[in-house]
């Protein structure tokens, strides 16, 4: 008995000497990462502006850390968006236009970081520039990318309203409990302006904006009706011109007009009502929430060092927009922020005093040669490894704009003009978008357009497209050939050219034209799909069949090329 007393004493003693159980770990906070597409900072109340009807922002950005100073490093959707979620500049992660690039599979995404950490994964986009064959669908477990285009001739993007977006993502909400990532992506203040009934009034982007801040109300309630903790970032993709720098929309130019945006943190170790004064870039946001949410690091800094007290200063902000060179054929041009100062790459450079001259008017370049020449080599330094993604959109993205009534810019040669000489082509081209009544309706007003800018890519490409809608091929030609001889980097332009040589009867011409397109998109099947009706009218049997079997690889010619495939030949 004394014995088994003296064991069972020791037993006690060992468990008295053993570690307690390890505590479970914490679950993950909840993120919310919400976008507003083209919205300019100072049209936020937040940001200062008295007419602005944003409550709800206001209110997120009181209980968390408002940047004054944050910076797209694009001025377009897509390249935007893409340094958002992988924390990389377009040099590095190549998406560098809408609509003819997409985010190859390398860049780890802060979708798939969060999803590796436990999140259930979502997004809600608005419009077409981000549906999922453009490469940002990566991680997300649910993808939501349902468009309504609306009624018409006319080059505007499909999206969808604010509410509508709103709506799809809090029924997702309510099917998961756990920890999730959710990305709302609102297109509302983008061009067109209409805002709906209730919001109208002299200011048709602020309604959209109020409108915008409205459908977020009740998404905001249901997220923070959730249990656990939660982290919310709102941002925008870029801003909006009207008229500073003699732009409308944006795009053509990286002054602050169109890269300043509005940056707004909340959630655990996030300080309310702190303002941070010190610029920052959209580049290191994918570091932010990762670091918030305990995850994977991801490239860049996170902003955390700039509401912590002694904070380094911060980083040079990189920008560009090569939209003027793959849509226009003019300049592309790149800017480099260090402090105060801003030079703008252009065929005639730029160097601004953004403290003392915000508005970006006082061109400094000939004063200020050594800081210029300063500046200039650290941006060299930066472009070291910059490269154009070859990632293109596929196939069925190609056909889709083009039944839309959407070309894409075919990029290629053109005057190489600095856009600054350009401003009065660019806002022309900018108020064309429709809706036009018809093919020669848009041919009349590209015709005009091209009188003013006869080498521009974009310009020369709707017209020869809207000529060729038309039945007008053999006026088409010309028009294709000076698109095609620039060297695009989409095959449309090519089939474009070709379809024009079939309608005029030249048939081995048409044929040459596609073989060269295929040097441009191997795997295009409307290329192959056309040379397999060439080849079955010439009689060759052989060659049909293997250009209708090439084009079952595109979906959108697979249904024509296998019923080919079924006839049995010529």
């Amino acid at each position: 008995m004394a014995r088994r007393s003296v064991i069972l004493l020791a037993l006690a003693m060992a468990a008295c000497r053993a570690p307690a159980p390890a505590a479970a770990p914490a679950p993950p906070p909840s993120v919310l990462m919400i976008t507003i597409d083209t919205l300019r900072a100072d049209r936020v109340g937040a940001y200062g502006d008295a007419a602005a009807r944003t409550p709800t922002i206001d209110a997120l950005a009181r209980a968390g850390v408002l940047f004054e100073a944050a910076y797209s490093a694009a001025p377009i959707t897509l390249p935007s968006h893409a340094t958002l979620l992988t924390g990389l500049l377009p040099p590095a992660h190549g998406v560098r236009g809408n609509g003819s690039f997409a985010l190859g599979p390398e860049p780890r995404t802060l979708a798939e970081a969060l999803k590796a950490r436990g999140l259930r994964t979502a997004a809600f986009v608005g419009a077409f520039p981000l549906v999922r064959r453009f490469g940002l669908a990566r991680g997300f477990d649910h993808y939501d990318d349902a468009l309504e285009r609306a009624p018409g001739l006319h080059f505007e993007f499909p999206e969808r309203r604010a509410d509508a977006v709103v709506g799809a993502a809090r029924a997702w909400l309510e099917t998961q409990p756990g920890p999730v990532f959710v990305w709302i992506h609102l297109y509302d203040p983008h061009a067109p302006h209409a805002p709906p009934e209730g919001f109208r009034g002299p200011d048709p982007y602020r309604g959209e904006i109020a409108f915008t801040d409205s459908a977020l109300a009740p998404l905001l309630s249901t997220w923070d009706a959730r249990p656990g903790a939660s982290v919310v970032v709102l941002t925008a993709d870029h801003g909006e011109a009207f008229g500073e720098h003699d732009e409308e929309s944006h795009s053509l130019f990286v002054y602050d007009t169109t890269l300043r945006v509005p940056l707004v943190v909340r959630g655990p170790g996030v300080p309310a009502g702190r303002r941070v004064t010190e610029p920052v870039g959209l580049v290191d946001v994918a570091a932010t929430v990762s670091d918030l949410a305990g995850a994977t690091a991801l490239p860049g800094t996170s902003l955390r060092t700039q509401w912590t007290p002694g904070s380094a200063a911060p980083a040079p902000l990189y920008a560009e927009t090569l939209s003027p060179k793959l849509d226009f054929g003019w300049s592309d041009l790149r800017a480099w922020r260090d402090g105060r100062y801003k030079l703008i790459r252009a065929p005639r450079p730029e160097l601004y005093d953004t403290a003392a001259d915000p508005g970006e008017t006082t061109n400094l370049i000939a004063r200020e040669t050594e800081r210029a020449r300063q500046m200039g080599a650290a941006l060299d330094a930066a472009l070291a490894t910059d490269v154009a993604s070859p990632q293109v959109a596929d196939p069925e993205t190609v056909e889709r704009l083009r039944s839309l009534g959407y070309v894409q810019g075919p990029g290629g040669r053109g005057s190489g003009a600095d856009p600054k000489d350009r401003t009065a082509v660019a806002r022309r081209i900018a108020a064309a978008v429709g809706p036009f009544t018809g093919p020669e309706d848009v041919a009349r007003t590209y015709r005009a357009i091209a009188a003013l800018d006869p080498e521009n890519p974009l310009v020369n490409f709707r017209l020869a497209d809207a000529l060729l809608r038309a039945g007008r091929g053999r006026e088409a030609i010309l028009l294709f050939r000076k698109v095609v001889d620039g060297g695009p980097r989409s095959a449309d332009p090519f089939v474009g050219l070709a379809t024009a040589y079939a309608q005029a009867g030249r048939l081995a011409e048409a044929k040459t034209v596609l073989e060269r397109a295929l040097t441009v998109d191997a795997s295009n099947g409307q290329v192959h799909y056309n040379l397999g009706e060439i080849a079955r009218i010439a009689g060759d049997r052989a060659t049909a069949q293997r250009q209708y079997t090439a084009a079952l690889e595109d979906p959108v010619t697979r249904a024509r090329a296998q019923a080919r495939l079924q006839e049995g030949g010529p």
